[in-house]
């Protein structure tokens, strides 16, 4: 254990040493709350040069942490046993080769780590009530009138929700006309009451 201490705050190693402690606390404020953490993909120039790598999928501060951990495991190992012992220009050239070593193994470790991490922080944008407009609907209460009906709605996944559902005066259906079981072409959404305005279905949608 004194020998991993020991090598942690010498050179090379000692530069992935002082990268943990920042990616550490980094982590530790984001904990706490005082730093809020950023899930999102690398993106900008950085995300670009990451591209061809297959890394930009990969939250950034998750691509540090993966590098300097590599980093520090192969920089200590070699200079556990490679290093020791070892003083004056031998010792200054073998930290270069062991620093850049380490820096290779950390970015290849980390190359083959985030199309694998990558499938985990894929984000996907929240499906929208504004999705199901121009979708057919069919209804699932007695009937629909201006303030009540109930009808069932598939989402472009193929998800089926039941939604609230009204007439309007100004199209389609008059109050009461729709029954269960007719089917109706949803054709806005109301953001205030969370409602849905269902129309005649065009003969080109009907089957």
């Amino acid at each position: 254990m004194g020998d991993v201490l020991q090598a942690s705050v010498e050179l090379p190693t000692v530069i992935f040493t002082g990268l943990l402690a920042v990616v550490a606390g980094m982590w530790l404020l984001s904990l706490t709350g005082f730093l809020g953490f950023d899930a999102d993909s690398a993106d900008g120039l950085f995300g670009d040069a990451l591209e061809p790598l297959h890394l930009s999928e990969v939250p950034s501060t998750i691509l540090i942490t993966i590098f300097a951990l590599a980093g520090w495991f192969v920089s200590v190992l070699a200079s556990m046993f490679l290093l020791d012992n070892r003083s004056g220009t031998a010792l200054l050239a073998l930290s270069l080769v062991v620093g850049l070593v380490a820096a290779l193994a950390a970015a290849a470790a980390t190359a083959w780590l985030a199309p694998i991490l990558g499938r985990v922080f894929v984000t996907a944008a929240a499906p929208s009530k504004r999705d199901l407009i121009g979708r057919v609907a069919e209804i699932r209460s007695t009937t629909v009138t201006e303030s009540a009906g109930r009808a069932e709605a598939q989402w472009p996944d193929g998800t089926v929700s039941t939604i609230d559902v009204r007439v309007a005066n100004s199209v389609g259906f008059p109050s009461g006309q729709l029954k269960k079981g007719d089917r109706a072409l949803i054709v806005e959404w109301l953001n205030d009451t969370d409602d849905f305005i269902v129309d005649r279905i065009p003969a080109e949608l009907a089957d």
